[in-house]
């Protein structure tokens, strides 16, 4: 137990001395059976123009899928996913039941950096997934 808290030490040490600065405090998404809940709550938003929600579905690529402009102060901050079900685009199916979600935090100067990645079993129940797919066919 000692040796785990000099560790923790160590770390917190280097991190202070090289001034890394950390922007998300939490970072969660859960299933409802119906949507996928994404909420961060962020440290610091120093120099923060705005972040990227992205999506991964079954350990494919990551797509942008929402915008959220920084407050400018520590916030949280709450997205509900509604399409976890359905189609990206004509070619591009989004089913899938293993969801993985990243935030790219954009920063005033252009730069940017991603959080950790977060990832969720999302398992639709059958009305969800036939309403979601008949509302789809009208879009």
């Amino acid at each position: 137990m000692k040796k785990l808290f000099q560790i923790f030490l160590f770390i917190a040490a280097v991190g202070i001395a090289f001034g890394v600065e950390t922007y998300i405090e939490t970072f969660t998404a859960t299933s409802n059976g119906k949507d996928i809940v994404v909420e961060f709550k962020t440290l610091n938003e120093k120099n923060v123009l705005l972040f990227e929600l992205e999506r991964a579905v079954n350990n494919n690529s990551f797509k942008k899928i929402t915008t959220l402009n920084a407050k400018g102060f520590p916030s949280y901050y709450k997205y509900v996913d509604q399409e976890a079900f359905l189609k990206d685009s004509e070619n591009d199916k989004v089913v899938g039941n293993s969801y993985s979600y990243r935030i790219k935090i954009v920063f005033k100067d252009g730069t940017s950096s991603y959080s950790n990645t977060v990832n969720v079993e999302h398992k639709v129940n059958g009305f969800y997934r036939s309403w979601g797919m008949i509302k789809e066919m009208f879009r």
